[in-house]
């Protein structure tokens, strides 16, 4: 229920329209890397993510994955199969302990029928996922690898930072593995990049976190690219 009506997609939604919401809802715990669906199941149910982390991804033919975001608690998704009755365009998988709670596509269709804030709401949404994919695209376009990892940093310590005297702690695990699937680049080449930040002081790496240090280098890097 404080999921709900903490998302903006339910934010003006009356008690009456929770209550109806979550009469069919159930939870389920997922364990980190445990997939919660994959690309190509059927999109029968929204989800919300309830505690913990999961991330949004694609893989190759060749098994190469490649990050398209990562959602933590209060975050809403899957609504993009629910929609249109197709199969899933991507796959979520926990990164940590995930408690999830999921909303059946065969309950939840009805109730938008009836309710034109709600449809409003989800159009709203599927908005920003197209402008978030249209930057995606722009950046690899227009951005050089620097660029790029350093945009990727900024949004992660904004969505995900803690700043104390020593930056801003993006508060999720990130292996330079995973920094080159959100980019589609290799591995070798972000470890490059984030030695050298490393070295000049602009980053520095806690105990598998990242600390940025230096905000307005990265913000410089990516208005000068």
């Amino acid at each position: 229920r404080d999921l709900l009506r903490s998302h903006h997609l339910f934010a003006s939604a009356e008690p009456r329209l929770i209550d109806a919401l979550l009469q069919f809802a159930t939870t389920k715990v997922f364990q980190a890397d445990a997939a919660i669906f994959r690309k190509g199941e059927p999109g029968d149910a929204l989800y919300g993510i309830l505690e913990g982390r999961a991330r949004v991804f694609v893989e190759g033919p060749d098994g190469r994955e490649v990050i398209l975001n990562i959602l933590e608690a209060g975050s809403i998704f899957g609504e993009i199969a629910l929609l249109d009755g197709s199969t899933r365009t991507a796959s979520v998988a926990a990164l940590e302990k995930c408690k999830v709670l999921r909303l059946p596509r065969a309950h939840f269709l009805p109730i938008l029928r009836r309710e034109p804030d709600l449809a409003l709401n989800i159009i709203e949404l599927l908005c920003q996922r197209l402008r978030w994919t249209s930057a995606v695209i722009e950046d690899s376009a227009f951005l050089d690898l620097r660029g790029r990892l350093a945009k990727r940093l900024l949004v992660l310590a904004d969505t995900f930072g803690q700043s104390d005297a020593r930056g801003t702690r993006i508060k999720v695990r990130l292996t330079q593995k995973s920094l080159a699937a959100m980019l589609m680049v290799t591995r070798e080449a972000v470890n490059k990049q984030v030695a050298e930040w490393r070295e000049n002081g602009v980053i520095e790496m806690d105990d598998g976190y990242i600390v940025v240090r230096d905000l307005a280098t990265l913000t410089a890097m990516v208005i000068a690219d």
